[in-house]
């Protein structure tokens, strides 16, 4: 059969070109849509954050204005803290315009405390409070009259001890000497947040003559974001920076009380799985999430009230909202390319035909893993002169294997033998220390763990030990760290010598500490051998005719199922502690 030369039978190049253009066109179809709907999504984010964000800043702006024309007319004129009563239509006057204005107060150094108060959930204003009208330091609630200022008493408030100078929002103004914002809290006897912003009142001399504050409730904010009109399955957020939330575009509950504890709810905490998994991304950026098989896109943006407070607000749409816009066109993409892909699939099963069984039976005996399959491949293979080319390199490449298996098998085993030698010493260098030659921490917990377990088993004592050098880092700061590391060595020579049996650990437990293992050995003649060791530190300079002194931690244990490896090695610590706590140079046992 005459040969002929593949490259005859290749695809016309305007069929490589079309695959390379079906191709193309797809991948660039679906980016470009990706991005477009990805674009359409993060516009449509943008347009609600910046609703959210003007109306957050419109919000609590008021606070900082009045509390900054109250500081900056009181300190002008301090004769106007002199008598706080006709102060109660000027706060009553400010808080008018805003209906969630719940609180405008001022407080002065000496205890008296005035402010104009309202029902965060009524836009009429209501009261003033103070407390120095009836009884001095003594909070009462009245009416607010345009002419006497303070009215009549309302009899059904409560009336109880107040002295603002201990209330966080003075403490805090008066420590931070300049604007400071209170913590979010919940308001008492109604359901919703609220946060003030208070800030000490200064004569032009410096003295402090008060705190003036404000306070407004949150719910507004509650509201503001249902009433935002979202795509389906969408979320949005105000929380602080550590993830507890402020308001968000569902009616869940912010905060719970329970036997008088008042527990906020967190991104972290929320029941909701959609803010669980928010809260793990709370630097402003663009992210993309995914709960339970629904994708979402996720917009961080950073909210700065001044004076150091930082609101996050997050918006959350699903990612099936802005890309079905365009999944027509996906589709359309999607068609054009499976026709491509369907002509180039016909002309490849054309030219299957012709190279293809002999291709087949290449593979075969390629893969068959006997070189004789290889070997018994006829020739020529096949009409393709590329193909018989292939065959016959196969053929010469089958020799030569064979004669290189025959010498595989010998030179495997040496590397075998030579790799396990290798990690014999790789793993004895893991659990050795370096310095002493002891076991390091690694080996001494394989050995523990080993003669643990045989105490266990043989119903054995064991006696375990923590002893530490005494001063050691004075030795290293007046000799320096090569005589500390002699020091070290000659200390594990001593350690070790005093060893009686292979089932007898010692080890380098950590710095200058070192730990001591023995079973079915009676404590008395552990403590005996201990002060062995003790004796010849005396007798015996570790360096430069340097001796020193060790502190040592016994635990002795007849019943070894009663305890565990950790317990064991707790109370040695403890024992070595009071050893050095109480003199150092000691046995405890």
């Amino acid at each position: 059969m005459k040969s002929v030369p593949l490259r005859w039978l290749i695809v016309v190049p305007f069929v490589v070109l079309t695959l390379i253009a079906g191709i193309t066109l797809y991948l660039v179809s679906t980016i470009t849509i990706a991005n477009v709907a990805n674009s359409v999504g993060i516009q449509y984010i943008k347009e609600v954050e910046d609703r959210i964000y003007g109306h957050v800043r419109h919000f609590t702006a008021p606070l900082s204005s009045i509390v900054d024309i109250n500081r900056n007319a009181f300190s002008y004129r301090p004769e106007l803290l002199d008598s706080l009563t006709p102060l109660a239509s000027r706060l009553y006057e400010q808080a008018m315009p805003y209906p969630h204005m719940t609180f405008i107060s001022v407080a002065t150094t000496d205890g008296r405390y005035l402010s104009s108060t309202r029902n965060p959930f009524k836009t009429e204003h209501h009261s003033v409070a103070a407390n120095f009208v009836n009884k001095t330091l003594t909070m009462e609630g009245f009416e607010y009259h345009p002419v006497r200022h303070i009215g009549d008493k309302i009899e059904k408030d409560p009336s109880f001890s107040y002295d603002p100078r201990t209330r966080p929002f003075y403490q805090d103004a008066v420590k931070a000497q300049g604007m400071v914002w209170s913590k979010i809290h919940p308001y008492y006897g109604f359901p919703t947040l609220g946060i003030g912003l208070s800030g000490p009142i200064y004569d032009q001399q410096g003295k402090l003559l008060g705190i003036t504050a404000t306070s407004v409730a949150l719910t507004e904010l509650d509201d503001f974001l249902e009433s935002i009109a979202l795509v389906d399955n969408a979320y949005i957020f105000l929380a602080e920076r550590d993830g507890a939330l402020i308001a968000t575009s569902s009616k869940d509950e912010l905060y719970t009380i329970r036997n008088g504890v008042t527990t906020r709810v967190s991104l972290v905490t929320h029941p909701d799985k959609v803010f669980q998994m928010a809260s793990k991304q709370l630097k402003s950026g663009v992210y993309s999430l995914e709960v339970e098989g629904e994708k979402f896109l996720y917009h961080v943006r950073s909210i700065s009230l001044g004076y150091g407070e930082t609101w996050l607000l997050g918006i959350l749409i699903p990612s099936s909202h802005h890309k079905i816009v365009l999944a027509e066109h996906n589709q359309a993409a999607l068609f054009i390319t499976l026709i491509l892909f369907a002509c180039i699939a016909l002309v490849g099963s054309l030219i299957a035909r012709y190279i293809g069984k002999p291709i087949q039976r290449l593979n075969q005996a390629a893969n068959d893993k006997n070189l004789e399959s290889i070997q018994k491949l006829p020739q020529p293979l096949s009409g393709i002169l590329e193909i018989n080319s292939l065959s016959q390199g196969l053929h010469l490449m089958a020799d030569n294997l064979a004669d290189i298996m025959q010498n595989l098998d010998k030179k495997v085993a040496q590397r075998t033998s030579h790799l396990e030698d290798e990690n014999e010493n790789l793993l004895e260098c893991s659990i050795t220390d370096e310095l002493t030659k002891l076991h390091n921490r690694r080996g001494l917990n394989q050995a523990f763990e080993r003669t643990f377990k045989y105490a266990q088993q043989q119903n054995k004592s064991i006696t375990f030990v923590l002893c530490d050098i005494d001063h050691f880092k004075s030795v290293n700061d007046k000799f320096g760290h090569s005589a500390g590391d002699l020091a070290l060595v000659e200390v594990a020579k001593i350690l070790k010598s005093h060893l009686r049996s292979t089932q007898e650990i010692v080890a380098r437990y950590g710095g200058e500490e070192f730990a001591l293992v023995f079973v079915d050995t009676d404590l008395n003649h552990v403590i005996a051998r201990m002060n062995k060791i003790r004796q010849e530190f005396v007798a015996k300079p570790v360096f430069d005719n340097q001796h020193i002194t060790m502190s040592f931690g016994i635990t002795y244990i007849e019943e070894v199922s009663s305890t565990s490896q950790q317990m064991l090695i707790d109370v040695t610590d403890a024992k070595l502690y009071r050893a050095k706590n109480s003199g150092r140079d000691k046995i405890v046992s």
